[in-house]
């Protein structure tokens, strides 16, 4: 009895490892671009984390005097884009604000947020 492979079969093989191969090489892209969003989605919500933040140190140092902050927009190295709007209502300072991204896949993320007026 002969040991080892036909030629047929080593093809069939090669074939089978080809294909797994060529389906895993094309999963590369969408792998790639939904990483990119996600750090882009993650950059946003800095932002917004940091604007809310800015935001609750400029109400407690002109306390106790609740005034509406400057509204304004800043364009990011990166892309974002941020935008932001304050008011007063009801012995309550407000915010909201709206970091965006209009790259290949856009998308606008908001946060309103209310703080008692010291």
């Amino acid at each position: 009895m002969k040991s080892g492979f036909t030629l047929l079969e080593v093809m069939v093989a090669f074939l089978l490892v080809s294909i797994g191969l060529i389906g895993l090489a094309g999963t590369l892209g969408p792998v790639t671009a939904l990483a990119t969003e996600g750090r882009l989605r993650e950059r946003a919500a800095l932002v917004l984390e940091s604007r809310i933040d800015r935001w609750r140190a400029d109400v407690l140092r002109f306390a106790p005097a609740c005034t509406a902050l400057p509204a304004g927009s800043l364009q990011h190295a990166d892309g974002v884009l941020e935008s932001w709007n304050t008011g007063v209502a009801g012995g309550a300072a407000e915010l909201t604000v709206i970091a965006s991204h209009g790259g290949k896949h856009p998308f606008a993320d908001t946060v309103t947020t209310r703080m008692p007026c010291p």
